[in-house]
């Protein structure tokens, strides 16, 4: 689990550039939704493959270390130890949860496709939102893992939208994509009037917004198997891998020394 420490103007500004990457993926998706479909295939095979990646090195590590953190740290006095450790993974867990149960209840024949769409778009604008409000944190626990989260977010954002833009291009073009903008905004403002207040914070936060992007890679991201370029998908995954693997051992050292 990162530590939380108090966020300086620079970090304010590298996270307010991050968070600006993510606004031009709202932006273009609708472009990215006119591409070729073997275009688009390849290119949802690499974002599959940076997010499956992104979660199996870092994210699920991460939380497990957290959840020892948690318990040597007496944060859940009442439970047993495993059941403490497991806390990180239980809220992932939860986040996973509400999104396949809004996505079940999305594509049930009850609903109509404009109620459909609405639970869509507020699904997919609190990962953004998510996002930007733990960013500032993190980039002032290690800009390299706000990075790489960075481009798992931009990946999914790009692909969830191209999915909203080619099924709702009019609704997409005039409503959608600027209701994922002004959630980046409302992070940003939440996290600089009311920030995480402590490791833990930070933590049950991030771990939310990886059940959640682990719900929606499996069933957003990843292309069918027909359709699916299984070069591209391992290019994503190597590359990823090498990076997470690259910062890893930059940070040991660190930590070493």
């Amino acid at each position: 689990m990162r530590k939380y420490v108090p966020v300086t103007n620079l970090d304010w500004l590298i996270a307010i550039a991050l968070a600006a990457s993510l606004a031009v993926a709202h932006l273009t998706a609708s472009k990215v939704a006119a591409w070729p479909q073997k275009t688009q295939d390849s290119l949802a095979s690499v974002g599959g493959g940076v997010a499956i990646a992104y979660v199996f090195v870092h994210l699920m590590p991460e939380l497990a270390t957290g959840g020892k953190e948690l318990s040597d740290a007496n944060v859940v006095p009442f439970a047993p130890t495993p059941v403490a450790e497991a806390t990180l993974f239980l809220v992932a867990l939860i986040g996973l949860v509400i999104y396949f149960a809004l996505d079940v209840r999305s594509d049930e024949g009850r609903l109509s496709t404009k109620r459909a769409f609405r639970i869509h778009l507020v699904s997919f604008a609190v990962i953004s939102g998510l996002y930007a409000y733990t960013m500032p944190s993190l980039v002032s626990t290690g800009w390299d893992y706000a990075v790489l989260l960075t481009s798992v977010v931009f990946a999914h954002t790009l692909l969830a939208d191209r999915a909203l833009a080619r099924a709702h291009p009019h609704q997409f073009n005039y409503e959608t994509r600027w209701v994922g903008i002004v959630a980046i905004v409302l992070g940003l403002a939440a996290a600089y009037f009311l920030p995480p207040a402590s490791d833990v914070a930070l933590a049950i936060a991030t771990a939310f917004l990886g059940g959640s992007l682990l719900m929606t890679t499996f069933r957003e991201e990843l292309p069918a198997a027909s359709r699916a370029r299984l070069p591209w998908f391992l290019l994503g995954t190597a590359v990823m891998t090498g990076l997470l693997i690259f910062v890893l051992d930059i940070s040991s050292r660190g930590h070493a020394a």
